[in-house]
C-alpha cells in the first residue's frame, strides 16, 4: 500500500515492489557493464577502490561503508546504510596507462587500449538488524602489448602481450550484533579469462584465450567505538579455480616456423587473499579522516608461480615462477562537507612493489606505487552523482642482468617505465 513516510514526502512501496525494482535495475546494469574489462589496475593487478567515494579518498572504505559497493571491501558495512531503504550504487573507471620497455636491442611502447571497468552494488534490508547485499565487481586484471626485437630472432619484431580479466558476482549478509558491532560474511563466484604471448629463447609461445570459473568467500566486522570513531576489519579468501582451459597453444620457432602445441591450459590458477584494516574519524562536523592498511598475498597466487601444460603431439609442462612478493598497501583519505549537498574527497595510496628484479616479465609488470586521488560529488537524500581522478606517480622497475625465468634470456638488462592516470564516475539511488 502506498502512503507517506516518516519524512512526510516519501511515497512508500511494498517490499515485493522494492525487490522487483532493485533486481531490474541491478540486472540492467550488469547487462550494460558486463563487457567492461578489468584490464588495468593500480595495486599490482587490483584497483585501489571500488566506489567513487572510496577512490576519491585513496581507496579507503573498510571502516566507512557509505555505499552499497562497500560490501565488496567489508560485508559488515551493509548495516551502516539507511535502514528500511533499498540502495543501488554504480561506478566506472577508465585508465590511461603507458608502458615503455627498454633493453639493449631497442625499446617499445605498449600498444594499450583504454578499456573501462565497472562495479554495481545493491543493498537490501530484511529487518532492523539484518541486511543482504549483491554486487558485480571488476576485480583484477592486466593488459599489455609490445612489438620488439629479441636476441635469437633479431631480424624481426615479435609480439609480447597479456590480456587477463577477472570479474566477480558477490553475495553478502550482515547482522548488527549490538548497537556498536556488526558482522558480515559472503560468497562470490568469479570468472577468469586470459590470453598471453611471450618469447622464450628462440620460440614465440602463444597461450590462446582460456576460461575458468571459480570463487571464494569474505568476512568482515565493523565496530563503532564512539559516535565519531569507527574501526573496520575484513578478510577476503583466495580465489580458487580449476584449470584455465579452452585455448590453443602455438609456437613460432626462430620467428618463421609455426608449430601447433594443441590444447593448452594453466594448472589451477589462484588469485590472492587479502586482509584489510581501517579507522575512520569524524574530526569535525565537516571533515572525516580515514586510514587503511592492506596485505595482499601475491606470494601464494598466480603472481608467484604458474604451470602451463599442453595436450598435443608433444605434451609439455612449463613452470613459470615470477616470485611476486606480498604487497602492503597504506592509504589515507579525507572527506570534506563543502555544503549541504557537495562533498570533496582527497587521498593518497601507496602500494609496495611486489615484482622481483630477477624475474621481471614485461607483460605483467605494474610498477606504479604512489597514487594521489581526488573526487567531487553531489548528494541529496535519495540520489548522488560524482566523479574524480587518480594520478599515478610515474615509476620504473629494472631487471637483473640475468633473468631467472626459464629461457627468458630477453628479460634481463631491461627497464619498464610505467605511467598511469585514470578518471572515475558513478551514481547512486535509494528508495
Amino acid at each position: 500500500m502506498e502512503g507517506r513516510g516518516a519524512r512526510g514526502n516519501v511515497v512508500r512501496i511494498g517490499p515485493a515492489q522494492r525487490i522487483e525494482r532493485g533486481a531490474a535495475a541491478f540486472v540492467g546494469l550488469i547487462g550494460l557493464l558486463a563487457s567492461a574489462s578489468a584490464a588495468l589496475a593500480s595495486n599490482a593487478i587490483e584497483p585501489i577502490g571500488v566506489s567513487v567515494q572510496a577512490r576519491a579518498r585513496g581507496g579507503t572504505d573498510v571502516a566507512v561503508g557509505d555505499t552499497a559497493l562497500s560490501q565488496i571491501e567489508n560485508p559488515a558495512t551493509l548495516t551502516l546504510l539507511q535502514p528500511e531503504v533499498y540502495r543501488l550504487d554504480a561506478s566506472g573507471q577508465v585508465m590511461f596507462s603507458h608502458y615503455e620497455w627498454s633493453r639493449p636491442l631497442g625499446s617499445a611502447d605498449s600498444e594499450n587500449n583504454v578499456p573501462p571497468f565497472a562495479n554495481v552494488g545493491l543493498a537490501m534490508p530484511v529487518n532492523e538488524k539484518l541486511r543482504l547485499g549483491l554486487a558485480f565487481h571488476s576485480k583484477s586484471g592486466v593488459m599489455t602489448r609490445y612489438h620488439i626485437r629479441h636476441t635469437m630472432m633479431a631480424f624481426t619484431k615479435q609480439r609480447v602481450m597479456s590480456d587477463m580479466k577477472n570479474g566477480a558476482v558477490v553475495f553478502n549478509a550482515a547482522y548488527q550484533v549490538t548497537p556498536k558491532l556488526s558482522l558480515g560474511a559472503g560468497v562470490r563466484a568469479e570468472l577468469l579469462t586470459a590470453k598471453y604471448d611471450t618469447v622464450l629463447g628462440s620460440a614465440d609461445i602463444e597461450f590462446g584465450r582460456g576460461y575458468a570459473i571459480g570463487g571464494g568467500y569474505q568476512v568482515g566486522l565493523h565496530y563503532q567505538s564512539r559516535e565519531d570513531l569507527a574501526f573496520g576489519l575484513a578478510y577476503r579468501s583466495p580465489s580458487w579455480f580449476p584449470d584455465l582451459s579452452g585455448g590453443e597453444g602455438k609456437a613460432i620457432l626462430s620467428g618463421a616456423v609455426p608449430v601447433s602445441l594443441g590444447d593448452i591450459n594453466q594448472d589451477e590458477p589462484r588469485l590472492p587473499q587479502r586482509i584489510a584494516g581501517g579507522v575512520a574519524w569524524d574530526a569535525t562536523d565537516w571533515l572525516k579522516l580515514i586510514g587503511e592498511i592492506r596485505w595482499i598475498n601475491y606470494s601464494n597466487s598466480l603472481g608467484n608461480s604458474a604451470t602451463y601444460a599442453t595436450d598435443g603431439l608433444v605434451d609439455l609442462r612449463l613452470p613459470v615462477n615470477l616470485e611476486y612478493d606480498d604487497q602492503w598497501v597504506f592509504a589515507v583519505g579525507s572527506e570534506f562537507k563543502l555544503s549541504k549537498h557537495w562533498r570533496l574527497g582527497l587521498g593518497y595510496n601507496y602500494g609496495t612493489n611486489p615484482i622481483s628484479p630477477s624475474r621481471v616479465m614485461p607483460i605483467s609488470a605494474n610498477a606504479i606505487e604512489h597514487h594521489i586521488t581526488t573526487g567531487l560529488r553531489y548528494e541529496t537524500e535519495r540520489w548522488w552523482v560524482g566523479g574524480g581522478c587518480i594520478l599515478g606517480i610515474p615509476a620504473s622497475v629494472t631487471s637483473d642482468p640475468v633473468s631467472l625465468i626459464p629461457l627468458g634470456i630477453d628479460y634481463g638488462f631491461g627497464t619498464i617505465r610505467h605511467v598511469q592516470h585514470s578518471i572515475f564516475f558513478g551514481f547512486g539511488y535509494s528508495w
